[in-house]
């Protein structure tokens, strides 16, 4: 990732700037140590990721699914006991690579590849940390992995010697075997982060089946990857080839709030974590508001931050803000799969009407009930059909649904739970329903309300009468008439040879408006820069367009290539 020039930043700055990086790998191993609260869960998560057996680990952007795997990383590189072989890899790049699917008839043996020379280069980084040097080089030199890994990510594929003697599994096992040998490990851990989603779903498909070849008794693989969005192999089955673990911690867990303040504490500076603390109300109900995502709760925090300050505006003007500001980028993340999977279009537009519905529809259940009486889940009856169950598990990708279960009600039937984004309830006044919001009561409203309550809803109050839940096809790219089919070769109408979109380039071609940035701040960058696509933000590689922009100084130029990055990764 691109760094500031360092004469750009004072050195506070540079600090603040630090504590408020969103995602874990581009921390220190050091800081990530230093400023990160231990989950609830984190001594069962980190020993199964540190074990044998492949294992996925899911949840939502932002939940910490990385800062897992870097501490996993970090703790099996520092414990002199006999413990596995770490080797971190991270795949945040991958859809550099989609573009082959579309033009090469080899894009599956060029993606492995790529896969295979990544986790290559993971284990010369895990020698390094080490300090191990080997009696025996490894087969393929460093400069070469980095020479074959640009190549690909650039499309070029002119590497016959590959096509020729390729990496494969059982070579790459081979060398790993050797390692693993020399040092006295039972077993190489791979930690493959930004895995599933951040690839096309061809890539997923390919990526799963690698994934179940690699493992073995010398290999324990473990993959990040989301809810609602993966397309595994046909030959891979969840729970069979991998035991899936949701690290997604609930909002009314028993550990929350103590997890989200001491989260803060360990991360923000003295003076601004105190102040966050001089109201206690006001700060549970920014943590309920983050919904169970530590990368929320932060980015709300810097929303209060006063402009060329560095301190916090606590007013509950700017509280409901932030929150509405965490609730509208939470949307946009749904929103954006109208780009990332451009066939469920339709089903993106069912979604914001079903979420509208279910918010309402618990505005008015919560319309004159105690504060103890408040229902933030919905219960949707059974059976709900493939189509709705794919909009719902595109929620749980962006976050803006937490699933909770199913529970029967006898006679009235049996009902899908899922609690719906705090920030969302909060937005729209759906707790207490009260002209004049009251922070205070909100907060003790999500922290004493009974667990158990929820408001029942029917399939058909959530769907629009006018749109038909279908996969959407890409029309003809000379007369804009739609398809017929996935298979077909040629526009029905014109004739034209139809050619099949690559989701990478229409991603990097997309406007900024795109990115969890609000209006105003889009308008602005517009005017007063060159910046219009998400490409734009990419080549900014020194900031010097962004910087050049009233209000967006070191803090919010990391941000804005960090929600640049994410948009094209996952």
């Amino acid at each position: 990732m691109p760094r500031l020039p360092s004469s750009a930043v004072q050195p506070h700055e540079e600090e603040l700037t630090a504590r408020f990086t969103e995602q874990a790998e581009y921390i220190s191993s050091e800081n990530l140590l230093r400023w990160s609260y231990e989950h609830p869960k984190e001594e069962e998560y980190i020993r199964k990721l540190s074990g044998a057996g492949a294992k996925l680990i899911t949840g939502p952007r932002g939940c910490g699914k990385t800062t897992l795997m870097l501490k996993t990383y970090q703790k099996l590189l520092n414990t002199k006991k006999e413990t596995a072989l770490p080797i971190y890899v991270n795949f945040k790049t991958s859809l550099k690579l989609e573009p082959l699917y579309r033009s090469n008839a080899n894009a599956v043996f060029w993606f492995n590849q790529w896969l295979l020379f990544k986790i290559y280069r993971g284990l010369y980084t895990t020698l390094d940390d080490l300090g191990s040097q080997l009696a025996r080089p490894l087969r393929y030199p460093k400069e070469r992995i980095e020479q074959v890994l640009s190549f690909l990510e650039l499309g070029n594929v002119d590497l016959p010697d590959l096509s020729q003697n390729p990496l494969s599994v059982p070579l790459l096992e081979e060398e790993l075997a050797h390692v693993i040998q020399v040092m006295e490990k039972p077993r190489a851990v791979l930690l493959l982060d930004d895995a599933a989603h951040a690839f096309s779903s061809e890539q997923q498909r390919d990526f799963f089946e690698l994934f179940r070849q690699l493992k073995s008794r010398l290999i324990a693989p473990k993959a990040a990857i989301y809810p609602g969005v993966t397309s595994y192999a046909p030959t891979f089955h969840v729970g069979h080839d991998a035991e899936e673990m949701n690290v997604w911690l609930e909002p009314e867990a028993q550990e929350y709030l103590n997890f989200m303040k001491s989260l803060l504490e360990k991360r923000l500076p003295d003076e601004l974590f105190n102040r966050l603390s001089s109201n206690q109300k006001l700060l549970e109900l920014l943590c309920y508001a983050a919904f169970g995502i530590p990368r929320a709760l932060l980015n709300m925090v810097q929303d209060l931050l006063i402009e060329n300050s560095e301190k916090l505006d606590m007013s509950s003007r700017s509280i409901f803000k932030a929150i509405a500001g965490n609730f509208s980028s939470t949307r946009k993340i749904f929103l954006s799969l109208r780009f990332k999977l451009p066939m469920y279009s339709k089903f993106i537009d069912v979604g914001e009407y079903a979420l509208s519905r279910m918010i309402d529809t618990i505005k008015e259940f919560n319309r004159g009930q105690e504060i103890e009486e408040q229902s933030v889940t919905i219960g949707i009856k059974i059976p709900l059909t493939a189509e709705f169950k794919k909009v719902l598990g595109l929620f749980q990708y962006s976050g803006l649904l937490l699933p909770k279960g199913s529970i029967s009600r006898g006679e009235k039937g049996v009902f899908e739970l899922f609690a719906i984004h705090y920030a969302g309830l909060i937005k729209d006044n759906a707790m207490l329903v009260r002209k004049a919001k009251n922070p205070a009561l909100i907060s003790q409203a999500l922290g004493r309300r009974q667990a158990h309550q929820f408001t029942r809803i029917t399939p058909d109050k959530l769907i629009p009468k006018d749109i038909e839940l279908v996969l959407s096809l890409p029309p003809c790219e000379k007369c804009g008439a739609p398809r017929i089919s996935d298979s077909a070769k040629f526009c029905p109408q014109c004739g034209a040879q139809l050619r099949a979109a690559s989701t990478f380039e229409a991603l990097v071609r997309s406007d900024i408006s795109q990115l969890p940035l609000t209006p105003e701040r889009v308008s602005t960058i517009k005017q007063r820069s060159n910046i219009r696509t998400v490409k734009d933000i990419l080549i900014d590689s020194d900031f010097r367009e962004l910087r050049s922009v009233p209000y967006i100084g070191p803090i919010w130029s990391q941000r804005i290539l960090s929600y640049a990055e994410e948009f094209i990764a996952g």
